[in-house]
């Protein structure tokens, strides 16, 4: 199999609702400006009427004069639309350099994204293509072969999340009935033991909220 962008042939009315997607408009939240062009632009997305640079994610912009001109330019704000998710992302202000959202966004795939649309490939092929000298393959199936690892990756890193938060858990209970076990015999314990245990088990309990509040 052959892996490319695949880019659509527009018409002008799909050319220009490419171009006015991304567009927030003055006074309106991000929230709204999602709300408005939702519906269309998952149309456009499940038929494939988006530009190769809408393609993965939609990068919110704002009309601003230009200096000299009489015209306004859309320019690129620190807020992307993720369509693996459906979530936002949002970039620092280092705005207007393709490649760094770019970046942000493949960061966002690695770490926090809890879909797979940016995959343009399935297990099964990945491990088919791996096997093949990477010297055969185009620009095109290496990227596929990239955003691929990318989701086994974040796989991999909630997996040990969960993990973690499964000990602390496990710690937690255990402490709670060692509290418990003094509670209602105090000789099987000493004061320095019990400190120490109540001392841990409020760290793991101010641990699990910070984990709970990301």
């Amino acid at each position: 199999m052959v892996y490319t962008d695949n880019c659509p042939v527009l018409n002008d009315i799909e050319w220009r609702d490419n171009c006015q997607f991304p567009v927030i408009r003055d006074g309106e939240t991000p929230s709204n400006w999602k709300n408005r062009i939702w519906n269309q632009l998952v149309n456009y997305r499940n038929n494939n009427k988006l530009t190769d640079y809408n393609k993965r994610y939609l990068i919110a912009r704002k009309m601003e004069s230009t200096e000299g001109f009489s015209y306004c330019m859309a320019v690129k704000v620190n807020i992307a639309i993720c369509y693996s998710c459906d979530q936002f992302v949002y970039v620092d202000k280092r705005v207007g350099y393709e490649l760094y959202h770019n970046y942000k966004m493949e960061e966002h795939w690695r770490t926090n994204c809890t879909g797979n649309r940016h995959c343009d490939i399935c297990f099964k092929e990945y491990m088919e293509l791996k096997q093949k000298p990477e010297v055969e393959s185009d620009i095109y199936t290496r990227l596929a072969i990239y955003r691929y690892e990318l989701r086994i990756e974040n796989l991999i890193n909630r997996v040990k999340h969960i993990r973690e938060t499964a000990k602390k858990i496990r710690a937690c209970t255990t402490i709670q009935r060692k509290w418990l076990e003094y509670f209602y015999r105090p000789e099987g314990m000493c004061a320095t033991e019990l400190a120490q245990h109540y001392k841990l088990l409020w760290g793991i309990r101010e641990e699990m909220r910070q984990i709970n509040n990301v």
